[in-house]
Parts: structure tokens; C-alpha cells; sequence
């Protein structure tokens, strides 16, 4: 078993992993399809604590380590 497969078997997906390998290229790529679709979907934007934001003052963070973390740059430039 590939690495990937060993890491899809420890994911919710695990009890369809028979079904998957019995299924055509096409269904596959519609499968793939529809879980890319799924990850474009926005991401729920979530409030900053007024606490947190006294601390952002007090934090030195380089603009690479923002860059390598979308969701610490967002909290940051907020």
C-alpha cells in the first residue's frame, strides 16, 4: 500500500477505499472533481478576539513566516 493510500485508510473516507479501487478512470475523475470543486469553496472568516488584537502589537512576525501561513497573515493585516 502506497503512503497515500496508508493515509486516506486513517480518514472517514477508509470504509470506501474497496469501492474506489473498483471503480472506472471516468467515476474517479469525477470523484476527483467533485472534491476539488469542494475545496474551493470560501473559508468561514472567523472573528479576532479584541484581547488578541492588543497582543498583535507585542508579536514580531517576519512577512515569511506570514507567507508560508494565509491564516496568521489575514489575522495580522486585520
Amino acid at each position: 500500500m502506497t503512503t497515500i493510500a496508508q493515509k486516506i485508510a486513517q480518514t472517514p473516507m477508509a470504509p470506501y477505499l474497496a469501492l474506489m479501487r473498483g471503480m472506472t478512470r471516468e467515476e474517479k475523475e469525477v470523484v476527483v472533481a467533485f472534491l476539488v470543486d469542494t475545496m474551493n469553496e470560501p473559508k468561514p472568516i472567523r472573528e479576532v478576539s479584541s484581547e488578541f488584537k492588543k497582543l498583535r502589537g507585542m508579536v514580531s512576525i517576519t512577512e515569511e513566516e506570514m507567507s508560508r501561513d494565509e491564516r496568521l497573515a489575514h489575522i495580522m493585516k486585520r
